[in-house]
């Protein structure tokens, strides 16, 4: 009986000295450190000199190029732009260049550049050239199902309930491969001819 109560006195003055030291040594460093302000808070433009205020005025120019046809517009500066200084300003052009919105490239986007840049103006210039021959629209028989596309070829228009089994053999070999669309007259045609 001695023994087995000197085991227990063992196990519990380790278990009280383990909880004890654990307990010393997460609230001892905690003790002697001390806050002695906030932190400094640095603004989003800090070490920028020369960047787009909400009073810089944006002008937009642009231009046709077929028919020559140049147009220049003003008014305030978007949000997107404030805070960016030139070489920012310029990477955001390219990149929209890059993912160009349907629109745009409906519209025959070729360019969009940056003439000047200052905090008080900024002048942006794009390019047109529009085609004719433009096709907005694109199908395609994909994963097994029928696919209009806008002519980005990323974005979905419509998945229309159209059995490909029922179609005619030279359609169904054009769908296979996708084929573009040119405008909103000629998607619903197709779709009326074909749909059950």
């Amino acid at each position: 009986m001695k023994r087995k109560s000197i085991c227990l006195f063992l196990w519990l003055l380790l278990i009280g000295l383990s909880y004890g030291g654990g307990y010393l040594c997460m609230s001892w460093p905690l003790s002697q450190s001390k806050v002695v302000g906030e932190p400094e808070i640095i603004p989003v433009t800090a070490g920028k000199e020369n960047f787009i205020l909400p009073g810089t005025k944006l002008i937009l120019e642009t231009v046709n190029l077929k028919t020559g046809e140049t147009r220049s517009e003003s008014g305030p500066m978007p949000s997107v732009y404030l805070g960016l200084e030139r070489q920012e300003l310029v990477s955001l052009l390219k990149n929209y260049m890059t993912d160009m919105p349907i629109k745009e490239r409906e519209l025959g986007l070729v360019r969009y550049d940056l003439l000047s840049y200052s905090q008080k103006e900024v002048v942006l210039k794009k390019y047109y050239y529009p085609d004719e021959n433009f096709h907005k629209y694109y199908i395609i028989y994909r994963q097994g199902r029928l696919t209009v596309y806008y002519s980005d070829r990323k974005t979905v228009l419509d998945y229309p309930d159209i059995s490909f089994k029922d179609l005619p053999f030279d359609i169904q070999c054009r769908l296979l491969t996708g084929f573009e669309v040119k405008d909103e007259n000629e998607l619903y045609s197709f779709l009326q001819n074909y749909s059950s």
